[in-house]
């Protein structure tokens, strides 16, 4: 095999690569009607990662609050089976996503989603909110 050959045979397959580990990450982030069907079937446990104000003024009904940012963050799952499936959403999807990357790499949780667009996308597909 020719040196041109060569390097276009190992970019092609860096490329390749690269696009087969974004696809199998982007399995995990889920529109709002995939989150709403996740939140009726109660298989999962849905957690808000929002601070607690936020919370407070509209979350998904029999969500669990666990603010990304506070300090417990990690604690708090260290006694739930890293097989349970866990629903994530934030905002806009930012921190779910952040949150999720702790989850599976630290850990290691493997039955995780996050919903794309956060709250946001939720409110947006007129899905209704519990307000406290």
């Amino acid at each position: 095999m020719g040196k041109r050959k060569f390097v276009s045979f190992t970019f092609l397959s860096f490329v390749l690569l690269f696009i087969s580990a974004c696809t199998s990450i982007d399995k995990k982030v889920i529109s709002a009607a995939e989150f709403k069907i996740l939140v009726e079937r109660d298989e999962c446990i849905i957690v808000d990662v929002r601070t607690p104000d936020e919370f407070m003024g509209g979350h998904i009904a029999d969500a669990a609050t666990i603010d990304l940012y506070n300090e417990t963050f990690e604690h708090r799952f260290r006694f739930i089976d890293t097989a349970q499936c866990l629903a994530l959403y934030c905002r806009s999807g930012k921190r779910s996503a952040q949150a999720l990357h702790i989850l599976e790499t630290e850990l290691g949780f493997t039955n995780l989603a996050h919903l794309q667009g956060g709250i946001t996308a939720w409110e947006n597909a007129d899905y209704e909110l519990v307000k406290n």
